[in-house]
């Protein structure tokens, strides 16, 4: 990119490259020339291929829309204001895919401030989660109920939260708890 004529696009369209690794390649080049400015360019890759590793290396790289098998400019025309105004675009096929995956997934991927959590306390805080006051936690894990508030305030503290309940949804959206429709606790 040449100094005395400083392009800075809103979108890239990176269109059908010769090879798969070619749409990675083409993405961290934008990526590094950019790397430097304020903001970058949004990236859409247009491709008649649908590989999931392209896909999913793409979008870790920085794509921001993934249109595969586009049926008509339409299509294109639709998803750069999208994307231009910060969002992401996919093609139907691709975000199919991506509701089957997320649907099948069990579990999420845990938030860092839960790694700080011993295996008691995220035991605690599943329970927790499920909507069980500390004497139903102590009763089911075979602790005083002395000790289960002891373990409740070192997960509001690592939580960085002021009740059980904002703990007990905290925990919810990460995955903790067997049961979604469990009322949550009101604060004590």
């Amino acid at each position: 990119m040449s100094q005395s004529n400083p392009i800075r696009p809103d979108v890239v369209i990176i269109g059908e490259p010769p090879s798969r690794q070619s749409i990675c390649r083409n993405v961290a080049w934008i990526v590094s020339t950019y790397r430097q400015e304020k903001s970058r360019p949004r990236i859409v890759v247009v491709s008649q291929n649908e590989y999931d590793d392209v896909i999913v290396s793409a979008l870790r790289l920085g794509v921001n829309g993934y249109l595969a098998r586009i049926a008509c400019p339409e299509e294109l025309l639709q998803s750069l204001p999208i994307v231009a105004r910060g969002g992401a675009t996919f093609s139907p096929t691709i975000a199919a895919r991506f509701s089957k995956y997320f649907a099948t997934t069990q579990k999420l991927p845990k938030p860092p401030e839960f790694a700080r959590l011993t295996s008691r306390e995220s035991e605690i805080l599943k329970l927790l989660a499920d909507g069980m006051n500390n004497r139903q936690i102590a009763r089911r894990l075979f602790l005083a109920e002395k000790t289960v508030r002891n373990y409740v305030s070192r997960i509001f503290a690592k939580l960085e939260v002021h009740d059980r309940a904002a703990a007990a949804l905290l925990a919810r959206d990460a995955g903790f708890g067997d049961h979604p429709e469990a009322v949550l606790p009101l604060p004590a």
